[in-house]
């Protein structure tokens, strides 16, 4: 099972590519292909991932998750690749991915979180989420 967290970087933006698995065509493409894909091409600070619902890019800064969407838009054009894309920030309070509009969102910029211990919590959850979005709907 492939984690959906790589946990390497501070992770508080995402960019998701859901159905991002077959060309425009209908014809398909693995996510470990587009994964791939994305991986080659993004920055040091981003990590690309696979989950069951479909390819994920970790960022630290709303900058770094913005130039990954643009970067993955392109590639995926270029391959004659689909998906739907939705960028989104961890919430640390509500442990949820939350579009960056969203008002508990919006308190994260404020920076009121500089307390490495708060930080920690948050990456903690932000794993705990993830193994259980990759986990999708199994049966325990």
């Amino acid at each position: 099972m492939r984690s959906a967290y790589a946990g390497n970087v501070d992770e508080e933006w995402r960019v998701s590519l859901i159905a991002c698995g077959q060309l425009a065509s209908g014809k398909p493409v693995s996510a470990d292909f587009v994964r791939d894909l994305l991986r080659s091409r993004a920055g040091e600070d981003v990590s690309v991932t696979t989950g069951k619902t479909g390819v994920f890019l970790y960022a630290p800064t709303s900058d770094a998750a913005a130039t990954a969407e643009g970067m993955a838009r392109e590639a995926l054009a270029e391959q004659g690749l689909v998906a739907d894309i939705r960028l989104d920030r961890w919430d640390p309070s509500g442990q949820a991915w939350l579009p960056p509009g969203d008002a508990a969102a919006a308190e994260l910029t404020s920076g009121q979180e500089h307390d490495p211990g708060r930080r920690r919590l948050r990456v903690a959850g932000a794993v705990v989420s993830a193994i259980f979005e990759g986990l999708g709907s199994a049966d325990f």
